[in-house]
């Protein structure tokens, strides 16, 4: 999951800081008031000022976790494998419970495992992934990444599984829908792919990564006219997807040829394109 680059910093005046950072006075006044209220409840004046340091490094500790994570998944992207598990653990450094950071060592492990065939960092990218999905439970990336390498390593039952309780712990979210169907359709089961989406689709009629991805497994199952409807409705409601808008001419070019080649109207359902597994323009990837 690539983390959000480019974090602006807006000069201030005196002014302007004045009244977004109070004076060192109005500070110790306002944590005087707090304390006599905490013993009031019998909280000790240390938890509280405790407590209160956290609230205020926490945002500082976010951005500079979200600086090694956006720093390590660009070494990662470029085999430097070293440097992003370092960046990573930077990160968890400034902020242990950072779900993108466990995730991030989760894709880097995986990566490292496979390329070396080295079963224990295997074992360790599935702890990692685990670990993400326990601090933030919608984490989509590391439900991907969890039960693509639970198919890589013969347990695909426990895949399934995972996707599973995910869609029945949020049935009203269209993420876990659409990675199972993903799951479903890898396994070549198109006709549940299909069924699932359009689950989805009545959620959220609009929601351009179900079209993408129903779009997809229709154009796999030869339902031109309908994939080519499903990509068209995504170009309305975005118009920058530009993977979307070449898929579409090249549809339409075929279909247009058809016509003339076999002297007959197309019904809809031919096998034109033969689209190849996830790559570039993998539909089911959020971008």
């Amino acid at each position: 999951m690539r983390i959000g680059s480019g974090i602006r910093f807006a000069s201030k005046s005196r002014k302007d800081l004045a009244m977004n950072f109070p004076s060192s006075k109005f500070v110790d006044q306002e944590s005087h008031k707090a304390a006599d209220s905490a013993r009031s409840f019998g909280i000790s004046a240390s938890l509280l000022f405790l407590a209160m340091s956290v609230m205020i490094i926490a945002p500082g500790c976010n951005v500079g976790a979200q600086r090694h994570n956006t720093i390590g998944r660009t070494a990662l992207e470029q085999g430097q494998f070293s440097t992003a598990v370092n960046e990573f653990q930077n990160a968890l450094n400034l902020n242990p419970r950072n779900a993108d950071a466990y995730y991030n060592l989760g894709a880097s492990y995986y990566a490292m495992g496979k390329q070396t065939k080295n079963a224990q960092w295997t074992q360790q990218a599935e702890q990692f992934y685990r670990q993400a999905i326990s601090l933030n439970d919608q984490h989509v990336d590391a439900h991907r990444g969890l039960a693509s390498l639970l198919i890589e390593t013969n347990q695909e039952k426990y895949a399934f599984d995972l996707l599973n309780t995910w869609k029945n712990r949020y049935p009203t979210s269209t993420e876990p829908i659409v990675e199972l169907a993903r799951l479903y359709q890898e396994y070549g089961d198109n006709r549940r792919a299909t069924d699932l989406l359009a689950d989805a689709l009545k959620l959220d009629a609009n929601n351009v990564r179900v079209l993408k991805a129903m779009g997809h497994v229709r154009e796999i199952q030869g339902q031109t006219h309908l994939a080519l409807d499903n990509y068209l409705r995504v170009l309305q409601l975005d118009n920058q997807q530009t993977a979307v808008a070449s898929k579409v001419a090249s549809l339409q070019t075929q279909l247009a040829q058809v016509p003339a080649a076999n002297g007959q109207i197309n019904n809809g359902n031919p096998p034109l394109a033969s689209p190849s597994r996830y790559g570039e323009a993998d539909p089911y990837v959020k971008r």
